[in-house]
């Protein structure tokens, strides 16, 4: 099972049943028996949980085990003058982090039991009241990005929004500090290669490639790039960059479409004593080379951006004129394959009315959950969700039941 390996433990013996327990031996060579739902729910091995146990008693903090706080249960919560969770390897565990971010309490989250000083990191972020701590395994220190706390920057239930992800502070001195920017428009959310997530690994990958630790990405979702207005979230990383950060972004284009707009930021850039890393360029704009470059693509943004502009123009007018203009579907119809004149444009699209169906039927089992709540549901019941999107999100569901009248 995928869960025992990430966790280090090595299957000894395979249950051949769910009533049957497995026999595994831990990272830290404890053997155990075990039920494989146990395993899917977040349980491990008692001796290894023992360690969190004997720490916290031995710092005399009071704590109680796997309590409700909000819509999760944690295996260790601390409350008083101090409030935390603990949490270990468990699933849903970026969504249990936010869950008790929105119920006021700080994160230790500890993936390495086996971590040097783990009681003296734990006393310490508890005695200093810290936001957050993170204890990664060595070898998988780079694996994946430590962004976990997020901060919206406004129109969060909107199709545009911006949003910070970022990691908690001290940084490690060995390595590069990098912030990444990601932009996608309307449009380039549908297209591969644009999207929110694939931009989001290409800068968590650049950022391990150069022994860099990942502080923080802003995103602007939905957001033209060819006006400097309304993206907040660069504004933001504007004011929040220090000297020293790397900036890596995928393309020009996701920085600017206007040449003047992108020498400005490139300027600001170098007097904050910052480099600028542009991916598909493979290049540190703050080079001389570099900004040559950087202006010639630049110019060529700017003007295919233009002649795409003409281009759209012409053909809506066009469209407008015949009668032939077509609108993207909303969710539950599709594109009609009869162009002839006076058919609808739209029809049912049965599959996602199947959906919507079951949306209908889930809203009555959940009727006084927020939508928040809501869509994280219909994540757990495994709906399939809209079109090219991984998951529910809840500015997504709340469009698509507001337009079906479910309340």
């Amino acid at each position: 099972m995928d869960v025992i390996e990430r966790k280090g433990g090595v299957l000894i013996k395979k249950a051949s049943n769910v009533f049957e327990k497995n026999i595994i031996k831990c990272s830290r060579n404890h053997q155990f028996e075990i039920l494989t739902n146990d395993i899917n729910l977040g349980k491990w091995c008692d001796k290894c949980v023992d360690v969190v146990d004997n720490i916290l008693t031995n710092l005399s903090i009071k704590f109680n085990k796997n309590q409700k706080i909000g819509n999760f249960e944690y295996p260790y919560v601390i409350s008083g003058e101090r409030n935390f969770l603990i949490l270990l390897d468990l699933p849903n565990r970026e969504d249990m982090i936010q869950n008790g971010k929105e119920n006021n309490y700080n994160i230790i989250i500890i993936d390495d039991l086996e971590s040097d000083k783990l009681e003296s990191k734990i006393w310490e972020t508890i005695r200093d009241n810290k936001e957050f701590l993170h204890v990664c395994k060595k070898q998988t220190h780079q694996a994946k990005h430590q962004c976990h706390l997020t901060k919206n920057l406004g129109k969060e239930d909107s199709e545009e929004s911006s949003i910070v992800k970022y990691a908690p502070g001290p940084y490690p001195d060995d390595m590069r500090k990098v912030v990444g920017y990601i932009r996608v428009s309307t449009v380039m959310q549908v297209q591969d290669g644009f999207s929110l997530e694939a931009q989001e690994s290409k800068i968590e990958s650049e950022a391990n490639k150069m022994n860099g630790f990942l502080k923080g990405i802003f995103i602007d979702r939905g957001i033209s790039g060819g006006s400097m207005k309304d993206r907040k979230a660069l504004e933001e990383m504007m004011n929040k960059i220090e000297s020293g950060d790397w900036i890596v972004v995928n393309s020009v284009s996701r920085l600017a479409r206007k040449t003047k707009d992108l020498l400005t930021i490139v300027e600001f850039i170098e007097k904050k004593g910052c480099h600028l890393l542009i991916i598909d360029l493979n290049l540190d704009i703050t080079s001389p080379s570099g900004k040559l470059i950087l202006t010639l693509m630049g110019s060529q943004a700017q003007f295919e951006r233009e002649i795409t502009s003409e281009r759209v123009k012409g053909v809506m007018q066009h469209l407008k004129k015949t009668g032939s203009l077509r609108t993207k579907p909303p969710f539950g119809l599709k594109m009609n394959p009869d162009h002839s004149t006076g058919a609808s444009i739209h029809i049912r699209d049965e599959e996602e009315q199947k959906i919507i169906s079951q949306i209908r039927l889930l809203r009555k089992k959940y009727p006084k959950v927020t939508i928040t709540r809501f869509s994280e549901l219909l994540n757990i019941e495994n709906l399939t969700p809209p079109r090219k999107s991984k998951k529910w999100y809840h500015a997504t569901l709340k469009e698509i039941m507001k337009r079906e009248g479910i309340n």
